[in-house]
């Protein structure tokens, strides 16, 4: 079975935006609850034959789930068109969980890894052209279906770019690409030939998508090269250098293919034409907080922000727009508690695997999705970059073990030391 996960684990990720858009497209069907019952044989047999694993951010985890589903039974909140098992198996809080016990109780080997390697590098080109395809036709490879996804209209007046992940979700394009660009970074030396083509679509898809979290979450994955990794200082510099030439050449290409940038700069990222709209929304959005969350400060109202929210926020934005402020209020302090802890554990854990085994590319892409939720509001947890950012974690932690166990059965006695213990990341040249 071990061989079946990772080899269903190899096929699914990171290919999941094509996926998603073959199951819309010719299924008509989701691909998120398709993926729950492919996952229902492997969590069987792990239950019934095998020692489980499962780590404390998924016990925070679990009960947080188990919480979300309280609320909504005891606000009755379950909407009116489907049922309760339809329901259940929709909720991507179950998706992320069957994946996360899933992904803990496998091993994944030195191939598997390798090939996620490539593959995911092959992901981050098709990135890179989609987004640059979509500067001329916007609507290439996008999913303008209402039905499935209900940000089209407005993401398409704005001129963002999703890039291929817009038929997983129009938020996903800004927490799994920084997250796979962080572990990419982390995985390739800055001398490789695949570095250039890591950092040029990190910069000009992170840009493209016109979104300021997409931007700074691309800045911190990037930041581990002056940070987590052990380079001199000369080289750093060289990189600020690249950087900055590399930014030269990427503005003289949007100048000459028509691209205003300086456009974006000023509507997206300094709002002079919506006059700090947006800041203005999250100022609101404490505002409201504020005013609202005593009234419920344990519980909260359940998944769904009430009329009177609504009304106090203007009606332009049914969601208090600042991620923690939202679920404290969705879900009171006793609930989104569960759920801020568990982040908490994952942020440590990735530290911790990035200080004893050297990748950082999990930490930073955490850091990355944790910052951005205070600029919006997405705790999807089934996201394919932190689901690949948990297979990496267990990869290295296995590696270690697997190396630990054999040079305990030779050690080196000169030293009196194991020798081989990993202190520098696996990296690909």
């Amino acid at each position: 079975m071990n061989k079946f996960n990772q080899n269903f684990f190899q096929v699914l990720y990171p290919f999941f935006p094509i996926w998603a858009w073959f199951c819309l497209k010719f299924l008509h069907f989701p691909a998120e609850k398709i993926l729950v019952f492919m996952l229902l044989p492997s969590i069987f047999y792990i239950i019934w034959t095998m020692k489980v694993r499962f780590p404390t951010y998924l016990v925070f985890f679990s009960l947080f789930t188990v919480f979300h589903f309280w609320t909504i039974f005891y606000y009755d909140l379950l909407p009116s068109n489907t049922n309760w098992f339809n329901f259940f198996f929709s909720d991507y809080n179950v998706l992320a969980l069957a994946l996360f016990f899933v992904v803990e109780n496998s091993n994944f080997e030195d191939d598997f890894i390798q090939r996620m390697n490539k593959f995911t590098l092959g992901i981050i080109l098709v990135s890179l052209l989609v987004s640059i395809i979509q500067i001329k036709i916007p609507t290439f490879f996008f999913n303008n279906d209402s039905e499935t996804n209900d940000w089209d209209s407005i993401y398409m007046e704005d001129q963002r770019n999703a890039s291929i992940y817009s038929w997983v979700s129009m938020n996903s394009v800004g927490v799994t690409f920084p997250f796979i660009l962080a572990i990419m970074i982390s995985v390739y030396e800055i001398r490789s030939k695949a570095f250039p083509l890591i950092a040029l679509s990190g910069i000009v898809v992170s840009f493209l998508t016109r979104a300021r979290y997409v931007m700074i979450s691309a800045i911190i994955a990037f930041s581990q090269l002056f940070i987590g990794k052990r380079i001199r200082a000369t080289t750093k510099f060289y990189l600020i250098i690249g950087f900055i030439a590399g930014l030269a050449l990427i503005i003289g290409a949007a100048n000459v293919a028509g691209f205003d940038i300086q456009a974006v700069i000023n509507e997206r990222i300094l709002e002079k034409d919506s006059d700090m709209g947006s800041a203005k929304a999250r100022i609101l959005s404490y505002e409201v907080f504020l005013k609202k969350f005593p009234e419920h400060p344990y519980i909260g109202v359940g998944p769904k922000t009430r009329d009177d929210v609504v009304d106090l926020l203007g009606g332009e934005a049914p969601i208090i727009h600042v991620g923690y402020l939202s679920y404290l209020y969705y879900y009171g302090i006793l609930g989104a508690s569960l759920l801020f802890i568990c982040l908490i554990l994952l942020l440590y854990d990735s530290w911790v695997v990035g200080k004893r085994y050297g990748f950082w590319g999990s930490f930073y892409g955490f850091t990355g999705f944790i910052l951005a939720n205070a600029t919006f509001v997405y705790f999807n947890m089934s996201e394919m970059g932190i689901v690949m950012g948990l297979i990496y974690m267990r990869y290295y932690k296995l590696r270690y073990e697997r190396l630990y166990e054999l040079n305990s059965e030779n050690p080196d006695e000169e030293e009196g030391q194991f020798p081989g213990k990993i202190t520098t990341p696996i990296q690909i040249a």
